[in-house]
């Protein structure tokens, strides 16, 4: 039963990151995240967030801050 609630919890934690970023995307540029990113690139993101101590929307604008230079 708790490695059902852990699967639950990876796909709400992942789906959640990629909504905000999507979100955050389309508020800066007009378009979601998948007209820049690829979604390799955005599972190497997910990735790379896990291992920092930020908030979802604080890593989101880095990553368009990042993408637009």
């Amino acid at each position: 039963m708790n490695t059902n609630n852990k699967v639950s919890d990876n796909y709400i934690d992942r789906f959640t990151f990629i909504e905000t970023l999507s979100r955050e995307f389309i508020a800066a540029t007009g378009h979601g995240i998948y007209v820049h990113l690829d979604p390799i690139d955005i599972e190497q993101l997910y990735a790379s967030f896990q291992g920092m101590d930020l908030p979802i929307l604080q890593f989101a604008r880095q990553c368009i801050r990042k993408l637009r230079s």
